[in-house]
């Protein structure tokens, strides 16, 4: 189980693979339905890949992922989600952007108070 949730999908691939970024695997539609076949489930929700839409599915929908940080870093650009599971295991992604930066928070700010070192209230 921890190689399916800590590990990538690739709608390209069967089967696991060693990911391209040198740590972990990738899996593909193989991987997800005998997963979801051994364990009796219908759908894997997983959250920690960024998505540039705020959410991703694949696998003829069995496999979503979620991403809850819009603009990621405060410099990304892309759009998180809350997922809300209904009754008959519908699912509505609720998609919302980041907040504008206000003038106490984010980089700016952080940026102003590394080169003086103190905070500015």
């Amino acid at each position: 189980m921890a190689d399916l949730v800590w590990s990538d999908p690739d709608p390209e691939k069967e089967d696991f693979a060693i990911s391209p970024r040198g740590a972990g695997y990738t899996f593909g539609s193989g991987v997800v339905h005998k997963f979801l076949d051994q364990n009796n489930m219908s759908h894997i929700l997983r959250a920690h890949q960024l998505c540039m839409e705020g959410f991703q599915q694949l696998f003829d929908k069995h496999l979503s992922t979620v991403w809850s940080a819009p603009n990621y870093c405060y410099r990304c650009g892309n759009s998180a989600s809350v997922l809300e599971v209904g009754p008959n295991e519908t699912m509505h992604f609720n998609v919302f952007d980041a907040a504008p930066e206000n003038e106490r928070d984010g980089p700016s700010q952080q940026q102003a108070q590394n080169a003086t070192g103190k905070v500015l209230a």
